[in-house]
């Protein structure tokens, strides 16, 4: 296992692009592995126990990508994220507008990633929610403005709730 996290991290030195899971996959790890791999300036880590403090602000945001990787799909919508409630052991997702609604079992948030790394020429700004086996199952991505920049405002909430400190 040691020698996959050297070759990983070493790897991902020289250049982060990719999607996070296809690299941890190559390489026989979990995606929160293949996170704590990444340069140390480009990711937090937080306990999974933030989950409802985080899930609660994010509708406070506007538009953003919500982005849901299951391996053989990527999933994604664009738009607010819901605001929801709890429910029979589920975050419930009150559906928006453009139909986005679902059901999110809280207890498995292990983990909480906050990252700021470069993905297709730009840097790409999300927080990852990780089960115990270290696999993303909620991506949380800032959004853009019409020009393709990141969304100051929203920057500004992700950077507070990460405690991330320039």
């Amino acid at each position: 296992m040691e020698t996959k996290l050297a070759e990983l991290k070493r790897q991902l030195a020289k250049g982060t692009s990719g999607i996070l899971e296809n690299t941890a996959k190559e390489h026989g790890l979990s995606m929160a592995d293949a996170v704590r791999c990444l340069p140390e300036d480009m990711w937090r880590e937080s306990r999974g126990d933030r989950f409802d403090e985080i899930i609660r602000n994010i509708p406070t945001w506007g538009s953003v990508m919500s982005l849901v990787n299951t391996g053989d799909m990527i999933f994604e919508v664009k738009g607010p994220f819901p605001e929801g409630s709890y429910a029979r052991g589920y975050y419930n997702l009150r559906q928006t507008e453009g139909g986005f609604s679902g059901h999110i079992k809280a207890d498995s948030c292990d983990a909480i990633f906050f990252l700021k790394r470069s993905f297709s020429s730009k840097v790409s700004v999300s927080i990852n929610f990780m089960n115990a086996n270290g696999d993303c199952y909620l991506k949380i991505f800032v959004g853009r403005d019409e020009d393709g920049h990141l969304k100051e405002e929203q920057l500004e909430k992700f950077d507070k709730l990460a405690n991330w400190q320039s």
